[in-house]
């Protein structure tokens, strides 16, 4: 099953791993993983390029807002 908001496809990869692709002027582009570490109150995001984040969200829709946020506000357009 694949979840989609407006912007955003979130489709699942394995048990707790969740890709997360986004729309842009260029078209859709993958942008990271979602996952849920070690227990299922608390979810960490990993963007394209490498970055992780520790586990900051307690549900996969705020690991995708989170996500999200930091692909757009710290890569250029032209990085998508």
């Amino acid at each position: 099953m694949t979840y989609t908001t407006r912007d955003l496809r979130i489709v699942p990869l394995d048990s707790g791993v969740f890709e997360v692709h986004l729309d842009t002027t260029r078209g859709r582009v993958r942008i990271g993983k979602v996952s849920n570490r070690n227990d299922l109150r608390r979810w960490a995001w990993e963007h394209r390029d490498g970055e992780r984040s520790s586990p900051v969200a307690s549900t996969l829709a705020d690991a995708v807002d989170a996500l999200t946020h930091y692909h757009r506000s710290f890569k250029s357009q032209s990085a998508t």
